[in-house]
């Protein structure tokens, strides 16, 4: 992991998610892969490290980058510490665990621990 905390991947939190995924396909090409997860359906789009959902457990429309951090729950408190909100505590899937928060100026960030294998 590059120690600078790189974005890992993005998503975009849509209220019309087959407009969204048109209008991504046709501007950039990007095929995509629906799925059924815990959370809901899930569209991943192929090759590239994005994918896109419905608004939920008080994330807001729009694009969520998610930063790659070492440990989760330790960066989740730290993030809250420092004065985020925390609007999606840590939740385990397949590929590692993730947290959402909005940082005291209102931004909103994802964070990402991989799955060790």
């Amino acid at each position: 992991m590059n120690p600078i905390n790189p974005v890992g991947y993005v998503e975009l939190h849509t209220t019309d998610p087959d407009r969204a995924r048109a209008f991504y396909s046709e501007l950039f090409a990007w095929s995509s892969a629906e799925e059924e997860t815990p959370l809901g359906p899930y569209t991943a789009f192929e090759g590239v490290l994005a994918g896109l959902t419905a608004p939920r457990g008080g994330v807001a429309p729009g694009w969520l980058p998610y930063v790659d951090v070492p440990d989760v729950v330790e960066a989740t408190r730290r993030a809250r510490k420092l004065g985020a909100t925390i609007v999606r505590e840590c939740v385990e899937i397949p590929g590692g665990t993730f947290s959402v928060l909005r940082d005291p100026t209102g931004g909103q960030l994802g964070l990402f621990e991989k799955k060790r294998t």
